[in-house]
């Protein structure tokens, strides 16, 4: 991590939860044990298929996560059944088993996701598309995992972790980065930096801090062409 996280609150507020049309509810297994709670939605023969991954456990992220929701329903309502899309809450989130990890055990979540729709779609594309803390476990997991097309990352948290450090695997598949002009933990210098270092695409929302009130329909038109440029 790039810096220490801000203590947590005892009792972090929660999105409600939110079931999207066409998906169903599952449970999968990481590779040390833990269940993961997951909703996924999954056409018969799709083109493309996308983790949705959603910001920090500990502050109240969940895979009912605003952003992660509105990503997930507009890949269903532009892609239908060329789209597949899966959402998962991490270890110790909602029903799924174990711990906080402090990013290594989230990062064997997003494999698991990852692992799940390889199983169900072994000729789809993979894509993840993750927002705040879960842009540091997708780009991680992505390069681990070394079977994913390309990733989006919204809102990346450039002051509190560190991306592509030197000790790590480099994903090398296409990355975009949205971020917004008022972010607290990304200014758009900090992003110009990032997306530079990665070869990433960077759109910078005007006027929108690190959780896009107002702004999450715009967010939605940016990511879906960057993690399924078919759709564009």
């Amino acid at each position: 991590m790039a810096a220490a996280l801000p203590p947590p609150p005892d009792r972090p507020e929660l999105p409600p939860e939110v079931t999207l049309a066409g998906e169903e509810p599952l449970r999968l297994r990481a590779a040390d044990g833990v269940e993961l709670e997951a909703r996924g939605r999954f056409p018969a023969s799709p083109e493309r298929a996308v983790l949705l991954l959603h910001p920090h456990p500990l502050y109240g992220g969940t895979m009912h996560n605003a952003i992660v929701v509105i990503v997930g329903k507009a890949l269903a309502e532009r892609g239908g059944d060329r789209v597949a899309t899966l959402r998962l809450n991490y270890r110790g989130v909602g029903t799924s088993t174990g711990s906080y990890g402090a990013g290594e055990g989230e990062t064997l979540d997003a494999r698991a996701g990852l692992a799940e729709l390889r199983r169900r779609y072994p000729h789809a594309r993979l894509s993840i598309v993750a927002y705040s803390f879960g842009t540091w476990v997708g780009l991680r997991a992505a390069a681990l995992d070394g079977g994913v097309e390309r990733v989006t990352l919204v809102a990346p948290a450039v002051r509190l972790f560190e991306f592509g450090a030197a000790d790590e695997p480099r994903f090398a598949g296409p990355i975009a980065i949205v971020c917004g002009e008022a972010d607290a933990f990304c200014s758009v210098a900090e992003a110009e930096r990032l997306a530079a270092q990665l070869g990433a695409r960077l759109d910078v929302v005007a006027q929108a801090d690190h959780f896009f009130v107002r702004h999450r329909r715009r967010v939605a038109d940016l990511v879906v062409p960057t993690a399924a440029p078919e759709l564009a």
